[in-house]
């Protein structure tokens, strides 16, 4: 089946280092408001809950300080891939580039996805939540 991939980027008026540390935090995740839980499972794999009980099994693959973090993504309904990656600008800007990209297991959940999830919406209130967390700092 086809991947479906999704892009989200924008310049933020926050510093690197504090996007860095609020996106890989998984300790600290109630400023999603996608999330009902998140259980870290070891220091490379947590498990997230969204809203309504959907889990999502991660697996961190690359981690780099305030360049690049990535993971893979696992479901009942699709695996997947996710990017972060950061580039500091100047007077304290960021640019942030998140890339997501997932393959569903069955047709069923193509025909669903494509009905009923907007990966362009979820990454829109990812950045929405992101930035209204980085701006009670």
């Amino acid at each position: 089946m086809k991947e479906k991939i999704s892009t989200a980027t924008q310049i933020v008026d926050f510093k690197i280092e504090d996007i860095w540390n609020t996106i890989t935090n998984n300790k600290d995740w109630k400023w999603r408001t996608d999330l009902e839980n998140l259980k870290i499972i070891n220091d490379e794999e947590f498990m997230e809950y969204g809203k309504g009980g959907f889990e999502v099994h991660f697996k961190i693959t690359k981690k780099e300080k305030n360049k690049m973090y990535a993971f893979d993504m696992e479901s009942k309904a699709f695996s997947g891939k996710w990017t972060g990656s950061f580039e500091e600008l100047p007077n304290e800007k960021t640019k942030i580039t998140f890339t997501e990209s997932l393959m569903y297991k069955k047709f069923f959940y193509k025909i669903f996805a494509s009905l009923f999830v907007n990966l362009k919406k979820i990454q829109d209130t990812y950045m929405r939540d992101l930035k209204k967390k980085l701006s009670e700092n």
